[in-house]
């Protein structure tokens, strides 16, 4: 199955100059993994805030979009793409409290004991 759904998205918000979104949806998880706006010939990474707004519109208002992306024009993908990835470490790093967990588990070795 192709997990991902890339495409591009008129601003929903009138600006000047005129912006253009692309985003990547994780189509498993139906969440909205990373978004570019397009400004003055270049992309540029999207705060999370944003990206957390465009998961809330979609929601919303395009739920649809979880189920058959290719009616708005995303297309699947195995791959997140290149751009989606460089502005902060991929795969996204765990939360500190699941890194203590599986740290005590019991099929954890103890760094500190020696055979």
């Amino acid at each position: 199955m192709q997990r991902y759904a890339v495409g591009e998205w008129d601003s929903l918000w009138s600006s000047e100059p005129y912006m253009k979104h692309r985003f990547v949806l994780d189509l498993e998880s139906r969440t909205v993994v990373a978004g570019e706006d397009r400004i003055r010939r270049g992309w540029w990474s999207m705060r999370l805030e944003d990206v957390a707004y465009m998961q809330q519109i979609l929601n919303e208002t395009f739920d649809l979009i979880w189920n058959e992306p290719e009616e708005f024009g995303f297309v699947r993908q195995t791959e997140i793409p290149p751009w989606a990835t460089k502005a902060w470490p991929w795969p996204p790093l765990p939360e500190v409290e699941d890194v203590e967990k599986m740290l005590d588990s019991p099929g954890v070795p103890d760094a500190g004991r020696r055979n």
